[in-house]
Order: structure tokens, then C-alpha cells, then sequence
């Protein structure tokens, strides 16, 4: 099997999508597959044995935002930069005779349905959002077979485009997001003897920390707790003048932007880790890196975050927006040690079910093995 993974960004930007793309890529090439990440110019590389990289040149969308009356067309933007990347790369892909062309955006859509009519791949579109435009359904029966990374975000694409994904979630290493003893110098720089409630992730409006800021302030009437905040955006100061408002600016404590590949030793800090997201949350990549650290998660009932935290079982649900609910389910985990040890451990062996990648790969390689051997009629007829 001849796969390619064609994702401009994947070689230029660091991301949750970007990550599927250099993961599922090791994972096929490990299992034998003959493996092409398409990307466009840019320095990213990881270090993958089997793994070849090829890159075309492409018009940033920064640039593009750059040209008078496009500053915050964001949508057109972002296809444009798509197109220009699809016709440098167009001779290449229709070249090499790939089995599997694997599209992570409904921005390639139309670059694959050129590329049908002049070669023999099946593409699968790959969903991890709803990244939709104007007049994209024309071009989705250019796609053989369809996944998303939840049933939610395989609702919100069916619903669109008349098409049905598998559904093939996201996933993380637990080999780099493991259960491990706390840092006692590092709790004790920013927590002291607190118990620790850790939010990571960007900080935007609909990623709902607000709620979380407005839950810990009746917890820490009676609670000496500690709102650990790791992560940048516009949003920050917004947050940091609700924490003063609230008068619980000393129980919060903003770490700032923290890599990934740092995050686990502040998982272990944590009591409990929480996300409020009510907007765009078609998956909850942070929910998975927690619960894979065994730590107890409380997140929001919406979007895909259901999929990943089972209620009752690795953590709790709360209500979107309501922060007396988050308030609730928070208190209740962290007034109970052997509750956060069962869920911490349950959660833990869900990952290991679900969201590793060598999980993700084994859903994709299913859908490759379905499309090529059984020749399912393309999805949507639109």
C-alpha cells in the first residue's frame, strides 16, 4: 500500500492536526506501509525511520491577510493558501500513483477533485473540525470514504456535506503521558501545600476558563485550593482582571505557554484537572494527556468531551457556562482521595483502549483496507 498524508501545515505549524499527521505517518510506516507526508515549505521535521517528507511552496494565509480587504477574511484565506499549495504539488501527487491520498481539511477538497479526474488514488477526507466554505459541498464526492475524530464532529460533517465518516479519534503517547509521583519542589513553587485544580490549553474565550475562574472562587472559601492556568492567548488578560474582580488572584496562578512535551510533571501536581469549553471542542486532546496521567478530569457536557471522559467513571460532566455545576463536581473530588485514585486509574486504562496512537492508526489503516478492498462507491453523491 502507497499512502500519502497531504496536509500543508503539517510541516510548517505545530498543532493538534499537524501531530495526527507525523503520528498516523510513524504508525502506517512501522506496520510496513509505503508512507509520503506532502507538506508544504517549512523547517518541522520529526525524526521518523521510513517516513518521507516531500514539500512544495505554497502563499501563507498570513500573506494573504496582508493584501487590502483580506485582513479578516479567514475562511478565504486559508483556501487560498490551500489552492496555492495544491497546484505546486498537483504534478507530484498525479506522479506518483499513491493507493491513499489523506486529506486532513475541507480547504483540499477541490485540489482533490482535480487530482480524480487525472489519477487512480482514493482520498480520504480526514475531519477534525468544521472548517467549511461557501460552496464547498460541490467538491465533496471527491472523497471515497470520510473520518471524523468524534461522532460529534461526525454529526456536525454529515449533516453538512450528506456524508457518513468512521469515526477515528485523536490520540497521545502514554508513553510520555504516564502516572508519575509529583515534583515536591515544584508543587511546592506554585502551589504550596494548595490542592491544585490545572487547566492547559489556549486561552480564548470559548475554552470557557471564565467559568472555571468563577468556580474556584466560592471552593476557595472553604478550600485552600490553587488554579493552575498553563497556556498563552488574547485572552489572558481578560482572565487575570476576572481573577482580580473575584478577589482570588492569589489562588490562581497563570504558568504561561508550557510545550507539550513538558506537561506531564504539572498533570502529577494536579488534584483535579478541569476544562469549560461551550464552543469548537469536537475532541479534548487535554482530557486524554490528564486521564493518561490518571488524573480525574471535570469537563464540559459538549461537543466531543463526552466521548472522552466516561461521567462517573474517569471523571464528571458538568453543565456548558454553569460554574455552581463545575463548582459541585469539582468540591466533590476534591473532598474524596479514593474517588480521584479510582477515576485517576480508570481513566488511565480508557486511554490505553482508546486514544493511543497506535489506536488511531489501527482505525485509519481500517478505513485504507475497507476503500481499496471492497471499492465502496464515493460518499455524498453531490
Amino acid at each position: 500500500m502507497k499512502v500519502c498524508l497531504y496536509n500543508v501545515t503539517t510541516t510548517a505549524q505545530y498543532g493538534g492536526v499537524e501531530s495526527f499527521v507525523w503520528e498516523v505517518a510513524r504508525g502506517l510506516a512501522q506496520r510496513g506501509v509505503q508512507t509520503t507526508i506532502v507538506g508544504g515549505d517549512g523547517n518541522i521535521r520529526r525524526a521518523y525511520e521510513n517516513v518521507r517528507v516531500v514539500t512544495f511552496p505554497f502563499t501563507p494565509r498570513e500573506t494573504l491577510r496582508k493584501i487590502p480587504g483580506f485582513a479578516k477574511q479567514y475562511t478565504l484565506t486559508k483556501l487560498f493558501e490551500r489552492l496555492s499549495f495544491g497546484k505546486n504539488a498537483r504534478a507530484f501527487m498525479q506522479r506518483e500513483h499513491f493507493d491513499i491520498i489523506h486529506i486532513q481539511k475541507p480547504y483540499d477538497l477541490p485540489a482533490m477533485k482535480w487530482l480524480k479526474r487525472h489519477a487512480s488514488s482514493k482520498i480520504i477526507f480526514g475531519c477534525h473540525g468544521t472548517d467549511f466554505f461557501p460552496g464547498d459541498t460541490r467538491f465533496a464526492n471527491a472523497s471515497d470514504i470520510a473520518v471524523s475524530c468524534s461522532a460529534f464532529n461526525a454529526n456536525q460533517v454529515r449533516e453538512h456535506y450528506n456524508l457518513t465518516p468512521r469515526v477515528v479519534y485523536n490520540g497521545i503517547d502514554p508513553a510520555q503521558f504516564f502516572p508519575q509521583t509529583p515534583n515536591v519542589e515544584l508543587r511546592k513553587k506554585i502551589a504550596g501545600d494548595a490542592q491544585t485544580i490545572l487547566y492547559a490549553g489556549r486561552l480564548v474565550r470559548w475554552k470557557g476558563v471564565q467559568y472555571l475562574l468563577d468556580a474556584v472562587a466560592p471552593l476557595s472559601k472553604t478550600r485552600n485550593v490553587q488554579l493552575l492556568i498553563a497556556g498563552e492567548g488574547e485572552y489572558r488578560a481578560i482572565l487575570e482582571q476576572r481573577a482580580r474582580e473575584l478577589g482570588i488572584s492569589d489562588r490562581v496562578k497563570f504558568l504561561g505557554y508550557i510545550s507539550s512535551d513538558a506537561l506531564a510533571p504539572y498533570y502529577a501536581l494536579a488534584d483535579v484537572v478541569a476544562l469549560a469549553s461551550y464552543a469548537n471542542e469536537t475532541f479534548s486532546i487535554m482530557s486524554t494527556e490528564a486521564m493518561a496521567c490518571a488524573r480525574p478530569v471535570v469537563g464540559s457536557r459538549f461537543g466531543g468531551i463526552p466521548e472522552v471522559i466516561a461521567d462517573g467513571e474517569t471523571g464528571f460532566l458538568a453543565e456548558p457556562e454553569n460554574a455552581n455545576d463545575f463548582a459541585e463536581k469539582i468540591a466533590r473530588l476534591l473532598d474524596d482521595e479514593n474517588l480521584r485514585e479510582r477515576f485517576g486509574k480508570c481513566g488511565r486504562e480508557r486511554v490505553l483502549k482508546l486514544f493511543t496512537w497506535d489506536a488511531v492508526t489501527e482505525r485509519v489503516l481500517d478505513a485504507y483496507n475497507t476503500i481499496l478492498k471492497q471499492g465502496i462507491e464515493p460518499l455524498g453523491g453531490l
